[in-house]
């Protein structure tokens, strides 16, 4: 072997040994810059009298949608691809999670696809599962977002059914989402995925989505009563509000997980129940209470999972 043959390859093996390092560290930039400025403004809620027990039901309500998210893309994986292992398939998943804080979607399939070799399961599947999973959560987002519609746009918002109405169509024909997917990779530029999902694995990811939706908004109902909103007439703009600011947000993939975007929407929909200074208010403690509780919970299964050692290839 030449000299010439070895200049190619080396670049390459070096960027393989690389990335382990690099990518965390990447990551946990990202994070600091979606916390920036941010925790001064968390603090002073903290001090609040009484604040205590909202902004720790927040974190807990958070937590508990990101691991009903999580539920979400292991029904695709374990549907479209051979049986992988619980520790490996949760580090694929919170690895592809907290990547969402740098900028541009293609980092959380690339980690799924790396680390899907790495335990038999084949580029194209995780592809599928990664679009699917993204179908699933922006068109259940996207129809229970109109549930804060009455009291934020009223008449006006009669052009939110459109997409529940395309989410009901697909949970009684599943297999349009794999249709979708497909559509989507096109419009990207990319191969359509190989793989599809089954009905029945289609319709357990989508009530999983919608589940984790419903449980999410309670965190910003939490922060929103805690800074003067009416309980009864706040939830369903919260739960509903944030499912569709996030899902639409979650489609500006040059900003990492919609910052900005998301906030602009929240506002919209909170300052039907909060002043406008107090709406800005929960709409950055949603940032950072989302964030802590996503790192915490992925940081916790990473570090649990790490003790399995090497991954071992998945079993048909």
């Amino acid at each position: 072997m030449t000299a010439a043959d070895l200049a190619p390859t080396a670049p390459r093996g070096l960027a393989r040994r690389a990335a382990p390092v690099l990518f965390p560290l990447a990551v946990a930039t990202g994070i600091g810059f979606a916390l920036h400025d941010r925790i001064g403004d968390l603090a002073d809620l903290v001090v609040r009298p009484g604040a205590v027990p909202y902004l720790l039901g927040a974190l807990a309500a958070n937590a508990g949608a990101v691991l009903l998210s999580m539920v979400t893309w292991r029904t695709l994986l374990a549907d479209l691809g051979p049986k992988v292992p619980g520790a490996a398939a949760t580090r694929i998943f919170f690895t592809s999670f907290l990547s969402k804080y740098l900028p541009g979607a293609v980092w959380g399939v690339l980690a799924q696809v790396k680390m899907g070799r790495a335990v038999g399961v084949p580029g194209p599947v995780m592809v599928a599962v990664f679009l699917l999973n993204l179908m699933a959560a922006v068109l259940t987002g996207l129809t229970i977002g109109p549930i804060a519609a009455p009291w934020t746009l009223g008449g006006d918002a009669w052009w939110l059914l459109l997409p529940v109405a395309v989410t009901v169509v697909c949970a009684a024909r599943p297999g349009l989402i794999n249709s979708l997917a497909a559509l989507g990779a096109r419009l990207a530029r990319r191969p359509p995925p190989t793989a599809t999902a089954g009905d029945t694995g289609m319709r357990r990811a989508m009530a999983s989505a919608a589940a984790s939706w419903m449980v999410s908004g309670l965190h910003l109902w939490a922060l929103a009563v805690m800074l003067g909103a009416p309980a009864l007439k706040a939830l369903p703009v919260c739960v509903g509000g944030f499912a569709l600011a996030t899902a639409a947000a979650s489609l500006v993939v040059v900003l990492p997980d919609g910052w900005g975007a998301r906030e602009a929407i929240l506002m919209l929909a909170l300052s039907a129940v909060l002043p406008w200074q107090a709406a800005a208010a929960a709409a950055v403690a949603s940032r950072v209470v989302c964030t802590l509780s996503e790192v915490l919970v992925g940081g916790a299964a990473l570090l649990l999972t790490r003790s399995s050692g090497r991954p071992t290839a998945a079993t048909s």
